[in-house]
């Protein structure tokens, strides 16, 4: 009786592996790019929630129209962008907004699954 593995076994095991890295592979890459959409527009939430809340208080939108300004007292921490873009106040009609332009084309996103 023989010991061991055939070389027809070991290339059946290497390509059932293979199918199976190939089935599910894809799917890891639409969840991880769905959370780091979600986890943007979040980032996205909080900036503008922390501009008025800034605003609010000091009644003065020169002090609150960087990102860095809203940090100390208004963020725990500096949000960082999951896509490497940094985020940006910009003005607008209703004094500072975040910029979500520069991380989504459509706001509020909608190829986010929000089951």
């Amino acid at each position: 009786m023989r010991k061991g593995f055939t070389l027809v076994e070991l290339l059946v095991v290497l390509v059932i592996i293979g199918v199976l890295v190939g089935l599910i592979l894809p799917n890891t890459l639409k969840a991880i790019k769905q959370a780091n959409n979600k986890e943007c527009a979040s980032n996205l939430r909080s900036i503008d929630t922390a501009l008025q809340l800034c605003y609010t208080e000091t009644r003065d939108w020169a002090q609150c129209d960087t990102v860095g300004e809203l940090v100390p007292e208004y963020l725990d921490v500096a949000p960082v962008c999951p896509f490497g873009t940094t985020y940006t106040v910009v003005a607008s009609d209703r004094g500072f907004i975040s910029d979500k332009a520069t991380h989504f084309a459509v706001w509020p996103p909608r190829n986010i699954d929000h089951n």
